[in-house]
């Protein structure tokens, strides 16, 4: 009886970090779809963006529903954010993601910059949701990742 009490947080566990990494696939390729429906739905209206540059300069918080408006706005095909090896660490209803990212601009082939993102999610009534992001930015030392490797 044990055993099958010691395996069923762990079962809960690995079907979180599953349902996160879903919730952030689904908005990167809302992001390479430029669907702006398929992005919100990943994350709480109030979800903000905080950036660091390569200098360690914090830049001024960005509304993502502002950014997702901006994306969707475009023309062609959108950026393609690939992302690699994520760290995930749930806390019953909170999650956190941090992981190493490249970015595209789509219709380009080379990597515009890369850094690392590091998501806060919250498991509601309605499942994992975004509700904070904060990345870095650099635009050297990007160490392209293969899209059939990516977690």
């Amino acid at each position: 009886m044990a055993t099958l009490a010691a395996v069923a947080p762990v079962a809960r566990a690995q079907s979180d970090e599953r349902a996160v990494k879903a919730v952030l696939g689904k908005m990167f390729d809302g992001m390479r779809s430029r669907d702006s429906a398929m992005m919100r739905s990943t994350m709480v209206p109030s979800t903000m963006l905080d950036r660091v540059s390569a200098t360690g300069t914090l830049g001024e918080p960005i509304v993502m529903n502002a950014f997702i408006d901006r994306v969707a706005a475009g023309t062609g095909p959108g950026g393609d954010e690939q992302i690699k090896d994520p760290k995930i660490q749930i806390d019953g209803p909170m999650a956190s993601v941090w992981t190493y990212y490249t970015f595209t601009p789509g219709g380009k082939t080379a990597i515009d910059h890369c850094g690392v993102d590091a998501f806060l999610l919250r498991k509601g009534p309605d499942g994992w949701k975004i509700f904070h992001i904060s990345d870095t930015s650099r635009n050297d030392g990007c160490t392209p990742i293969s899209t059939k490797a990516h977690s």
